[in-house]
């Protein structure tokens, strides 16, 4: 199983919430992880259909950020992430940057997600931020940093993984 940081899952935070009004950091100088660009679509819980709009696109957008939009469809938002290490940890920090209908409200302060991922048997399993442990009413990025530093070896730092598989390109 490749341990690796993702960026998305924009269901999952938009869904639960999670959003920060400030970053976990801005400095970003990992290399964006290749295997994980493309098409990918929501794993449907048993018993449940498989919704198209639960599809979500991640690009390269520079040798250090991705550009996601999620969900495909009318509801779709952008969002800009890059992979980070705190402390050790390997994450993304995901900023929000506008909707299907352009840019965000200017009073929109809840902007940033941090999530990590890995790659297993053909799957995407992204996790968010737990906020019992990183309260999401931290409001500057000092301050969710040393909270993120003190819960960094705490097996429940991450959690509710959401499972996408990628949509492979028929030739």
């Amino acid at each position: 199983m490749k341990n690796l940081i993702l960026l998305p899952v924009v269901l999952l935070l938009l869904l639960i919430g999670c959003k920060y009004e400030a970053p976990l950091t801005e400095e970003h100088s990992i290399s964006i992880d290749q295997s994980v660009l493309g098409l990918w679509e929501l794993v449907p819980d048993k018993g449940k259909q498989l919704d198209q709009n639960e599809r979500m696109m991640i690009l390269k957008y520079a040798d250090t950020e991705y550009l996601i939009h999620y969900p495909i469809g009318k509801e779709g938002m952008y969002f800009r992430a890059y992979p980070v290490k705190i402390g050790g940890v390997p994450c993304v920090q995901i900023q929000i940057i506008g909707t299907a209908e352009g840019n965000l409200d200017k009073d929109n302060k809840e902007l940033f997600h941090v999530v990590s991922y890995q790659l297993s048997n053909g799957e995407l399993i992204i996790k968010i931020l737990n906020t019992n442990l990183v309260d999401d009413g931290l409001k500057d990025s000092e301050a969710l940093k040393k909270a993120f530093l003190k819960h960094k070896d705490d097996k429940n730092l991450f959690k509710d993984p959401g499972r996408f598989r990628k949509i492979e390109r028929r030739s």
